[in-house]
Formats: structure tokens, C-alpha cells, sequence
């Protein structure tokens, strides 16, 4: 017996989520999940690590919040412009952990005086 009730149709998938899911299947060479609730989209790709990418929806843009990789109990956030580094973790070429920042300027770690070479100029007439 057919069922006559109505089915909502599922949302449609904005265009930059599908592009990030088009790239993702490129590079890693799997088929990406989609999901969406609401104005957050969530794209995950992965076997034994898998790769979340999380989009949210803010003025009618859809924007990349957050990257994930998860391996066994192990969870890693990294920053969208780390996409880069998450692909290479989830792929195995790069390790898990992601690089901590090298500290400069006035924030990074003070230069002591003593240790200071003092170069002398010499000018010869």
C-alpha cells in the first residue's frame, strides 16, 4: 500500500558546501557525507581518521567555522586557513598534532643583553 502523505524534500546543499565536498573527494579520493540542520551544514570524509568541516550560515554567506580530524579517541581543531594541514593529518602524511605558532616580537621570548654580540665598524683612512 503506497503511502499518500506528503514528504518534505531535503534541503538544498548550498553551492560553496558542495565545492568543499567536490575538493575534499578530489584530494583524499572518498565520497564526502553531507549533512545540514538549520543554517549549519556539516561535510565528513574519512575511514579510519575522518575530516569534519563544519559551515554555518550568517547573512545569506555560508562560511568554513570549523575543521576537525578524529582518529581512534583523538580529536584535533584546526583553523580554516589549516585546511591544508588537516587534509595532510587525515591522509597520514603529516602528523596528528598541529604545529603550535612560533612566538615573536614584543609577545615572544626577550634576547639577553649579555649574550648580545657588539660589532664595532673601523674605518681606515
Amino acid at each position: 500500500m503506497p503511502d499518500d502523505t506528503p514528504s518534505t524534500p531535503a534541503p538544498a546543499t548550498p553551492s560553496m558546501v558542495a565545492h568543499w565536498a567536490a575538493f575534499l573527494r578530489a584530494k583524499v579520493k572518498l565520497t564526502p557525507e553531507i549533512s545540514m540542520t538549520g543554517g549549519t551544514a556539516l561535510i565528513t570524509i574519512g575511514d579510519d581518521a575522518v575530516l569534519s568541516l563544519t559551515f554555518t550560515r550568517r547573512k545569506h554567506r555560508w562560511l568554513l567555522r570549523l575543521v576537525e580530524v578524529s582518529r581512534d579517541d583523538e580529536t584535533v581543531s584546526y583553523t580554516p586557513g589549516e585546511l591544508g594541514k588537516a587534509i595532510a593529518a587525515l591522509t597520514g602524511r603529516e602528523p596528528q598534532i598541529p604545529a603550535s605558532p612560533a612566538v615573536s616580537g614584543p609577545s615572544g621570548p626577550r634576547a639577553v643583553t649579555v649574550l648580545r654580540e657588539k660589532r664595532t665598524t673601523v674605518i681606515r683612512v
